[in-house]
């Protein structure tokens, strides 16, 4: 399996953030570049430009050049972002990044692009931020407990999520979770991993069978919002499910698969905290 490291990080200001208002992390995503490319651009042990750009696009904008086997020109990011607000008045919020595989060796370069992404300004009014490092662990992932009755909690918004080009953003059924999810674990692990996660796997066999669980929405339904960038006023539509699921059938196939659930965030614009899941067995 590849590694996740977490860092929780605490972005505090004397006046409302300015976030943006469905997912918050949104904001944080769209400084990320920026400061990415400020750090870069000043770090002296990068020696070469063409290393510097090398390096933006590894963690920014990685793409594939053919020699990834991958349906999507561009291919999953080292990292996703989410988070919440610590205080009711919106003035301090904590970011949390998921670390994948080989970016964990890149942990303080991470926290010096957030620490020049709040010196830099965050939000509409380019607001500079109090910034402080919380915490940073490594994941410890164990096979949850089985039983016939999975909840899948959507936190916040899964964009794009598709099956045989429909897009299911009225509920999210099993058929479609699976296979999606074990694509971008793969997809993660080939990149970013040793390559090996899913050696032993017939992922045929698994994407087939989960046509078997039952599916049924609990709550929410299909939930829209804009994003607009500050800086280059580039439009996303993010636009997908939001709430929450109830499965019922045999897990045990994808136990393995299930506990990275929580940590990789589904869908599209994933890195920007879109498709954040919780995931509960229920008797």
């Amino acid at each position: 399996m590849f590694q996740i490291r977490r860092i929780y990080y605490e972005f505090s200001s004397a006046s409302d953030l300015g976030l943006h208002e469905a997912i918050p992390t949104i904001t944080f995503r769209g400084a990320f570049g920026y400061a990415l490319a400020q750090v870069i651009a000043r770090e002296a042990c990068i020696p070469s430009l063409r290393s510097q750009v090398a390096l933006y696009r590894k963690f920014f904008m990685p793409q594939n050049d053919g020699e990834y086997e991958s349906r999507n020109l561009d291919l999953a990011r080292p990292f996703v972002m989410r988070g919440f607000y610590s205080r009711p008045d919106k003035q301090s919020f904590i970011l949390e990044i998921l670390l994948f595989g080989a970016a964990l060796e890149y942990e303080t370069f991470f926290d010096k692009v957030v620490e020049v992404m709040a010196s830099m300004g965050i939000g509409k009014e380019k607001r500079v931020c109090h910034f402080q490092k919380i915490h940073s662990e490594n994941i410890e992932l164990t096979e949850p407990v089985l039983t016939e009755h999975l909840e899948v909690l959507f936190l916040t918004p899964c964009v794009k999520l598709k099956r045989d080009g429909k897009i299911y953003e009225h509920e999210i059924p099993f058929y479609v979770l699976i296979p999606r999810l074990i694509d971008r674990l793969v997809e993660i692990d080939n990149l970013y991993g040793d390559g090996s996660f899913a050696k032993d796997w017939d992922i045929y066999s698994m994407k087939k069978s989960s046509e078997e669980i039952a599916g049924s929405l609990h709550s929410g339904g299909s939930f829209s919002s804009v994003r607009k960038s500050g800086r280059t006023g580039q439009k996303m539509i993010l636009k997908g499910f939001f709430g929450k699921m109830l499965y019922s059938g045999d897990f045990s196939p994808y136990a393995e698969v299930l506990r990275y659930l929580p940590y990789i965030n589904l869908g599209r614009f994933n890195v920007f905290g879109c498709g954040w899941c919780n995931i509960k067995f229920v008797s």
